[in-house]
């Protein structure tokens, strides 16, 4: 069986995005890299390299960045709305803290799931009280 590593352009394809968002994210908040870099205790250099894809971000250190910049992690993973999503037959291997990121994505989207719901019931049955009170 052949397993296929992915080079660093297509790294770059599946993953790159994440320092782009991050950076759209800390431009709409108007923070600098030296604010970000001293919430994330490390240098401003460190930060740049997070940012421009230099390095690899582990999951520990995007939650971090996902709660400075008040924003859900899978923001960070989303592409833009109008880009083609990447469409590749082939296996695609990722590594186990990626994995873990998706992981905690799920979670974290399935505890909104769940608020909104348990919302929409308190919503409904406030709409509930106030029909009772206009037929009496």
């Amino acid at each position: 069986m052949k397993i296929n590593i992915l080079s660093r352009k297509e790294m770059k394809e599946v993953f790159g995005h994440i320092g782009e968002s991050i950076r759209k994210f800390r431009d709409e908040k108007c923070y600098t890299q030296d604010l970000m870099a001293n919430r994330l205790g490390i240098t401003q250099s460190a930060y740049y390299k997070i940012e421009s894809g230099m390095v690899k971000i582990k999951t520990e250190r995007l939650i971090q960045i996902a709660e400075i910049l008040g924003k859900p992690i899978e923001a960070f993973l989303e592409k833009e709305k109008h880009e083609e999503p990447f469409i590749n037959e082939q296996k695609v291997y990722i590594s186990l803290s990626e994995l873990e990121l998706l992981q905690k994505t799920i979670t974290q989207q399935e505890k909104r799931i769940k608020e909104i719901e348990d919302k929409i019931v308190r919503k409904d049955k406030k709409i509930d009280e106030l029909k009772q009170l206009f037929e009496k």
